[in-house]
Formats: C-alpha cells, structure tokens, sequence
C-alpha cells in the first residue's frame, strides 16, 4: 500500500470520517476515494488539494514527503471552540483544526472538575467533546451529564445493563434505563492540558 493510501485511511479513522462524508466534502467520487485507499493511484493536485483541506492536513504530509508538518492551521479550517466550565458558563475560547462548519458547531472544550479518569484527563484539563445523541461504542470515552454535573466516562454494555466505567477506581455506574439517570453530551475527541513551569529556589531564596 502507499504512503498517501496508509496516511488517508489513518487521518480519516483518526476524524471518525467515512468514505461518504470525505466524498461529500470534497466532491470527488466514490470510485476514487476507494481507488486512492486501495492504493491503485495517487491523486492529481486538484483532487489532492481538496482531500488536504476536508481533513485539515498538509499535501505533503498526505504524500508522504520528509520534513512535511501534517496539520494546516490556516485561518480557513480553525475555529474558535467555545470553553465551558461546570456550570456551562462560557469562559474562553480555544483553536481547533475542523472538517466542515458543521463539525465545528458540534465541537465544545469543557472543564474537567473530577478525577475519574485520572491520569489521562486530570481536573482542570479542557477536554474536547464532539456532540451525539448517544453512546455509539465503546471505543471513546463520553463526556455526561448526571445530578447537574459534567463527567467523563467509558460505556460498556453487559445485556441490558449499561455499565460507565472511570478510568482509575472511581465508583462504576450501572444502569438500567440511563435515559432517565443521565443525558449524554457527546464523545471525547482530546485533551489539552496546561503545563504549570515549575520554578525552584536555590537556599540563598532565589
């Protein structure tokens, strides 16, 4: 298989984007994506243009040429994503590469104020969420809302019983019907985190 075949299918697993949707954004025909991700052939620059702006990805990262960036952060594909603390209250913004200007109204950061899943999203963390309706699998981690408060947790289904699991000790939620216990914001895409510099003083106070 190709370089470009390896890089395409692995920036669209790494959106969640399906052959369908990159055809929709991009305008190029099924038949092609699928010849491009089989490896057949390569596309010309029109095509490869329009697959690099979809994604949000460098052509030449996409071709696999050395000493190329992947990601293009041009004004075109970033948008301000709204940050949101416990309470909802909007209190920043922050960047973010998106696909489309519908993918970026279902973009939200909010706030970690648990330690649930501690070591991967400490409290304090901005934790990127993708809006659904409902659990899709058991592959992300979820952010969601239950008692009036935002969580982050980890669906497994065992029958008809819904399990959410932390990712350290925190206390398992099983659940019958969850519809009614909680409501689901939607799936974990990243965490950002601020590294606090450490500053250390010498015996002389310094």
């Amino acid at each position: 298989m190709s370089t470009f075949a390896q890089r395409l299918e692995s920036v669209m697993k790494e959106k969640n984007m399906r052959q369908h949707e990159l055809c929709k954004l991009t305008g190029i025909s099924k038949s092609f994506i699928s010849s491009y991700l089989a490896g057949r052939f390569a596309p010309k620059a029109d095509k490869l243009a329009a697959i690099s702006r979809a994604l949000g990805v460098s052509e030449g990262w996409l071709m696999g040429y050395e000493n190329s960036v992947k990601y293009c952060y041009g004004s075109e594909n970033v948008a301000k994503i709204p940050v949101k603390d416990s309470s909802g209250k909007v209190s920043a913004h922050l960047p973010v590469v998106y696909t489309s200007a519908d993918h970026a109204n279902k973009l939200t950061f909010y706030i970690c104020s648990d330690g649930n899943n501690f070591p991967g999203i400490k409290t304090g963390d901005r934790v990127l969420v993708e809006k659904c309706a409902d659990f899709e699998d058991e592959n992300h981690i979820y952010a969601i809302r239950k008692d009036g408060k935002i969580t982050f947790r980890r669906p497994r289904f065992n029958g008809e019983v819904l399990v959410l699991s932390g990712e350290n000790t925190a206390p398992t939620i099983y659940l019958d019907d969850y519809h009614s216990e909680i409501i689901v914001i939607g799936k974990v895409l990243e965490i950002r985190r601020e590294m606090k510099q450490e500053v250390q003083i010498d015996e002389r106070g310094y």
